[in-house]
């Protein structure tokens, strides 16, 4: 039991870190895009700065997600072994999107401004994936 919430606590903390650089390098992008030119010390600034606070809201988001989604992958899991990691992989990659297209139907837009896009919402997906690949790894053994 507690490999499986540490492998769960790992892959929230990576995929909330993750994402928040995806996030922070996707804005950056958008600017520079638009002429504004972006020191390398102000960019790893603002990598911090939204590691700091953007992850921390952003990772209760994706734990809630993980929650179901683990759940879900692991009672599949019991039935069709030969799946193995990769169901929690594609369990995480899902629930992110899942996260991100309810948040954007209930609120109207997109709040976060890296996930815009077919994109941005890709990359955080793939963050998702990772997730679910790393809980797969350390949580999800038996």
């Amino acid at each position: 039991m507690k490999h499986r919430l540490v492998g769960f606590a790992l892959a929230v903390l990576a995929t909330a870190a993750l994402s928040s650089v995806i996030q922070t390098l996707r804005v950056h992008a958008g600017l520079v895009a638009m002429g504004v030119e972006i020191p390398f010390g102000l960019r790893l600034s603002a990598i911090g700065h939204d590691l700091i606070g953007f992850a921390p809201t952003y990772a209760a988001i994706v734990a809630g997600g993980f929650l179901i989604a683990f759940l879900v992958a692991g009672l599949i899991r019991r039935y069709a072994r030969q799946l193995g990691p990769w169901l929690h992989a594609l369990a995480g990659g899902a629930a992110i999107l899942t996260a991100l297209l309810t948040m954007e139907a209930v609120l109207g837009m997109s709040v976060i401004a890296g996930a815009r896009g077919a994109l941005g919402i890709a990359l955080f997906a793939l963050a998702g994936v990772a997730g679910g690949a790393l809980f797969a790894r350390i949580g999800a053994q038996r």
